[in-house]
């Protein structure tokens, strides 16, 4: 911001400059600091216009006094500072062209000066008519009136000062003489008070007349003051000074009172007094809301006396009130009923007043009838949300069993398989020793040991087939707990299930690395992952060119989980649809080989049972599947 005024100090004291100086700079001026004679004109013919001067008297008296006759002479306004000066130094220079002095004892003091510098600026907006028919009095009213910057129009009677009046209706005060020729001062109260009131346009009237009669009748017509010739500078400025902040503060109440009329006439929201438990006034916005005629209608009465009878809590309103009022509860919503009966919703606020010794209530309703409908609704439609959610929830959890018993449904079939071809060469075994066992019977060539060694043989085969059956019936077997294990029995115990169908299709199976880390798991069902991920390698590996077909599978621990790796070299998964592959019902076999079950049933075991994590990647030869589980997982 560009700095416009400037102002001198001339002040010995370091700690008032300082404080001047921060004072002056929040009122957009300048401050240069001086401390004799010699150096104010130094300052004045260095800088280009001061606007006002301040003077310590507790400087040496001759210079003091040598520099304000210097100030005034250069016509620039002057303002004391007075400390422990001599007294008669003081009055003797407040006798000449001084605006003002500021006892400066303290820094609360000097604080005052800011008062002192708006108010001079105020008064540069501030026209002041000045009336007497001598022109001496005139320029010495005028004088004073533009030493704090007023702004000042002349007239030599009751006659001209209406005609100027007449052509300036900006002027802010009327300052007259009583004894006039023509229209003297009381006339000129009178015809001034017919168009403005004594609120609007202040007079202040100045006589060398002191009877009482002239004063009361001056006061009583109109006058804002009555000041007595002769009076002294400071008497003058006191006198004036207080009808202008007279006239400011009712205009600043008018102006208050004026928008508080308008914020409560105007307001779309209602607006009430109340005194003790009645309403007392009201706005039109409460007419509307209550669906009433006139004011009437509403004042007099109580909150009570336009409720229902029971709030929609089912506490009955007159209780609810008594609360309200002794509790002083500041802001609650409340049901009123509208004139016809219609329940209406109302946000209320309210805030007690002391007015003229009285606690006024001042309430402010809002209408949120709307608002309370769209609520209700919103309870309803979240009502209506949750039931299709738990309806959802409950079709997903069926969804979910169904594809579980088709999944198992699936594996079983494909464990029929297999022990239909684990069975296979034993049946077969034992179906050639019975049958040479029968020749030899039939041929008469009866040898006990051979026939005990052949019966033997088939009781080993008998031992296998029933070793078989365990392995699948266990396999199947639900888990409720979680138990422990370690990785290599878990590994091996599948791979003893699918091993020899993976031996007749001329699939290599190896184990790299198989880590004797116990684990704390779901067993049965991480067996049927593991064997569901290498039952979808094998099938792979089938479809494939691939004439040296692989499968390896390694386990290890890495800090507190456990993996399972299954890797095939089948050439891996299409980049277009890896991302799917655990998706339900997706599935690259043709629809009579795959259900598209297999491996979003092996994700949700591994992930939602075992609280662990299953994917895959593409390798340089095929895909590799990756089962990571906690070693201990949380319960």
């Amino acid at each position: 911001m560009e700095i416009s005024k400037s102002a001198l100090l001339v002040e010995d004291s370091k700690t008032i400059q300082v404080y001047l100086a921060q004072l002056f700079s929040t009122l957009d001026y300048k401050l240069k600091s001086s401390s004799t004679l010699l150096e104010v004109k130094k300052v004045i013919q260095s800088t280009e216009g001061i606007d006002i001067a301040l003077v310590a008297l507790d400087l040496s008296s001759k210079e003091s006094e040598a520099i304000v006759q210097f100030l005034i002479k250069q016509d620039i306004s002057v303002i004391l500072l007075s400390g422990l000066e001599d007294e008669s130094l003081k009055q003797k220079l407040l006798k000449q062209d001084i605006v003002d002095y500021i006892e400066k004892e303290s820094l609360s003091n000097l604080a005052m000066l800011k008062e002192l510098l708006v108010r001079l600026e105020i008064n540069k907006k501030e026209t002041i008519l000045v009336v007497d028919d001598s022109s001496l009095y005139r320029a010495l009213i005028s004088k004073l009136l533009k030493r704090h910057n007023f702004k000042t129009l002349e007239a030599e009677d009751g006659d001209e000062a209406l005609l100027v009046l007449k052509q300036n209706p900006d002027i802010n005060l009327v300052v007259t003489d009583y004894e006039m020729p023509n229209l003297n001062g009381l006339g000129l109260i009178k015809e001034i008070r017919k168009e403005h009131s004594i609120n609007v346009l202040p007079i202040i009237v100045i006589s060398s007349l002191d009877t009482a009669t002239t004063i009361v009748d001056c006061l009583k017509n109109g006058a804002n003051d009555y000041l007595h010739k002769p009076f002294s500078n400071q008497e003058f400025y006191s006198r004036l000074y207080l009808t202008l902040s007279y006239k400011e503060n009712l205009q600043n109440a008018k102006e208050q009172k004026d928008i508080y009329e308008t914020l409560f006439h105007e307001s779309s929201n209602g607006i009430l007094l109340m005194k003790g438990e009645k309403f007392i006034d009201c706005n039109e916005a409460v007419l509307k809301i209550l669906k009433l005629d006139t004011k009437e209608q509403l004042i007099g009465h109580t909150t009570y006396d336009f409720s229902p009878e029971f709030q929609p809590d089912g506490e009955t309103s007159k209780y609810k009130c008594e609360q309200i009022y002794k509790t002083e509860l500041e802001r609650f919503e409340w049901q009123y009923l509208q004139s016809d009966g219609t329940p209406i919703w109302i946000d209320v606020i309210r805030t007690t007043l002391i007015i003229k010794g009285e606690n006024i209530v001042h309430v402010v309703w809002h209408e949120i009838s709307h608002m309370k409908k769209l609520e209700n609704e919103l309870a309803l439609l979240n009502k209506s949300l949750e039931k299709r959610v738990q309806e959802e929830i409950q079709k997903n959890s069926l969804q979910a069993s169904h594809m579980i018993e088709q999944s198992r449904l699936a594996q079983m079939g494909e464990m029929i398989s297999m022990i239909a071809h684990q069975w296979r060469q034993p049946l077969s075994s034992i179906s050639a020793i019975s049958s040479t066992l029968n020749l030899d019977i039939i041929m008469d060539n009866y040898n006990s040991n051979f026939f005990q060694e052949r019966l033997e043989s088939i009781n080993d085969l008998s031992q296998h087939l029933s070793s078989t059956i365990d392995d699948f019936r266990g396999f199947f077997k639900e888990n409720k707990e979680m138990e422990e294990s370690t990785l290599s029995t878990i590994v091996e115990s599948t791979l003893q299930i699918i091993g020899s169908t993976l031996t007749t299709y001329s699939i290599e199976l190896t184990q790299d690395k198989i880590s004797n880390q116990k684990v704390t798991t779901y067993v049965n069902e991480l067996k049927q992952v593991i064997l569901n991920i290498i039952k979808n390698a094998e099938d792979a590996l089938m479809e494939s060119d691939t004439t040296d077909k692989r499968i390896s599978i390694n386990s290890y621990t890495q800090e507190s989980y456990a993996y399972i790796e299954i890797e095939d070299n089948a050439g891996g998964i299409a980049e277009d649809i890896i991302k799917n592959i655990f998706d339900p019902y997706f599935s690259t076999k043709t629809e009579k080989d795959g259900t598209g079950l297999g491996l979003y049933m092996s994700k949700t075991i591994v992930e939602e049972h075992c609280q662990g994590k299953l994917s895959v990647l593409n390798t340089q030869d095929g895909a590799k599947f990756c089962i990571k589980i906690p070693i201990k997982p949380t319960i």
